[in-house]
């Protein structure tokens, strides 16, 4: 099962936050699926993934999305996506 707990930050503070979950076990080619899922709960645009980005998220069950991830312009200051799998 993949859980996900996704928080928009804004000044240090959580704004808005969702926990995303699936029942399919957690493959390496559904994260950007996930991200999309999770994007569209939070109803933001879903962010530019590269490598790096899905490493982080299966090396520490964390990743950080920054503004300059995003192609528009957006109003809070970072995407925090956790793993909380257990």
């Amino acid at each position: 099962m993949v859980q996900i707990s996704a928080k928009l930050i804004k000044n240090h503070k959580t704004v808005k936050s969702v926990t995303y979950k699936n029942v399919s076990e957690y493959e390496s080619k559904d994260f950007y699926f996930h991200l999309s899922e999770i994007s569209r709960r939070l109803d933001i645009e879903t962010p530019i993934v590269i490598n790096h980005h899905r490493e982080n998220y299966e090396q520490f069950n964390f990743v950080k999305f920054k503004p300059d991830d995003f192609i528009d312009k957006v109003s809070f200051d970072e995407l925090l996506l956790e793993n909380i799998d257990t």
